[in-house]
């Protein structure tokens, strides 16, 4: 594919925001477009050979997580599956409530301040319209929650707790067994979501060794289509379906199937398990070198995220670029070729900073200045040293044009950066 000025490859670094889909998972999608296209909820023959296919895309994800098939929910993605366990949850709650000596109060949920905005944003409507009484846990300095500070929040009323697997923005890992463990121990009627779309495809999400009791994960981030995910319930969690309207999903979520695009999902997911150790392997050495050479290649720069690169997502290289904006790079890097994120890629665009670089207590100013790369299958060395090129003449020509003096850091920047 050309670049933007005609010549040579475009280079795709944000894998985190969405992966091209994987040739394997089309040409497995495609009978069910073209062929196989019926109704799996009817009686009719054809109908009942797409509901077979449904059926063993779901025994597939289900081993893949080490769940049973009734535990899997399909969605349309990852932000239908967050907004299902807790909305779903706090309904069943209530429903409970009701049926023997509720308190008045509303039930009490806890979140993190670097949760995907899918939760975040659903857990403080939830608070503003009432429903619930919201407690969001604050992170360390590399963007993790510890299992204590968690399981110190639960309360009697306390009915779930959601933290994220694997941070989409700075790749932080955070110990989500430790973090269920706690809190069940606290509580064991509480139970523990982990979104972990991000994750699922690098790490692994064997559902029993996180302990948890709900699980998001998705088709477009392990190189499968986009519109089909998945929320895994534990049996026995009360789950209150949230779209209303037929019987699919034992009626946990209504709506007509997407066979073509679960089929993908299916079928992605089982390639990322057959080639995770490849896949890691390839991201984490690109990773290393990036985050190596990146600071030195360009002064008063930082990388954010656990230093520990166990404890962080493979691929992912989070970083902060003093005196500069990180929309003002991407735009440059884009004509250069290259396609890469500012923190998430659902708030691009935002003049505010990233909600996760602040909780982690990264100056406003400084935050402002994020980048995301994220790396793939398809990504080489040689895409590593054309960004090492490329980027610091594109931060030195921005740094020329702002009307701070760009020579020393502010005092408040310096434990961010390293060089």
């Amino acid at each position: 594919m050309a670049t933007a000025g005609g010549t040579g490859r475009r280079v795709y670094l944000d894998h985190a925001a969405t992966t091209p889909p994987d040739p394997r998972v089309v040409e497995a999608m495609l009978p069910y477009l073209t062929e196989y296209w019926a109704n799996p909820s009817s009686i009719y023959v054809e109908a009942q050979q797409t509901r077979r296919a449904i059926d063993e895309a779901r025994q597939t994800v289900a081993v893949a997580v080490g769940a049973s098939a009734a535990e899997i929910v399909f969605t349309a993605g990852g932000s239908e599956s967050d907004s299902l366990a807790l909305r779903g949850v706090l309904a069943a709650s209530k429903r409970r409530a009701r049926g023997g000596a509720a308190s008045g109060n509303p039930p009490h949920i806890i979140t993190s301040a670097v949760e995907h905005h899918a939760v975040l944003d659903t857990a403080e409507q939830l608070e503003r319209d009432g429903a619930a009484e919201l407690t969001v846990l604050e992170v360390d300095c590399e963007g993790r929650v510890d299992p204590a500070t968690a399981a110190a929040a639960v309360r009697d009323d306390t009915v779930l707790v959601s933290v994220m697997h694997a941070n989409n923005e700075i790749g932080a890992v955070s110990d989500i067994a430790a973090i269920a463990h706690a809190v069940h121990e606290a509580n064991p009627r509480t139970a523990v979501h982990t979104d972990a779309v991000q994750s699922v495809a690098h790490l692994g999400a064997n559902v029993d060794r996180l302990g948890v009791d709900l699980m998001t994960f998705t088709g477009h981030k392990l190189y499968g289509p986009r519109g089909a995910g998945a929320l895994y319930v534990r049996s026995g969690t009360p789950l209150a379906p949230q779209i209303l309207g037929g019987s699919q999903e034992e009626r946990r979520r209504a709506g007509t199937e997407d066979t073509a695009a679960i089929i993908g999902f299916a079928k992605a997911l089982s390639i990322a398990a057959d080639e995770r150790e490849a896949d890691l392997t390839h991201e984490r050495a690109l990773q290393a070198r990036l985050i190596t050479e990146l600071p030195q290649r360009i002064p008063m720069t930082g990388i954010t995220g656990p230093a520990d690169l166990d404890e962080r997502l493979p691929g992912n290289v989070s970083a902060l670029i003093g005196f500069v904006e990180g929309e003002s790079i991407l735009l440059a890097l884009d004509l250069a070729g290259f396609a890469a994120s500012s923190g998430s890629a659902c708030t691009t665009g935002s003049v505010e900073p990233s909600h996760v670089l602040v909780a982690m207590g990264v100056p406003d100013e400084l935050a402002r200045g994020s980048l995301r790369f994220s790396f793939g299958r398809g990504n080489t060395e040689d895409d590593v040293d054309r960004l090492l090129t490329e980027l610091p003449p594109i931060v030195e020509r921005l740094r020329a044009l702002s009307p701070m003096p760009t020579t020393e850091a502010p005092a408040d920047w310096q434990p961010w950066l390293s060089s």
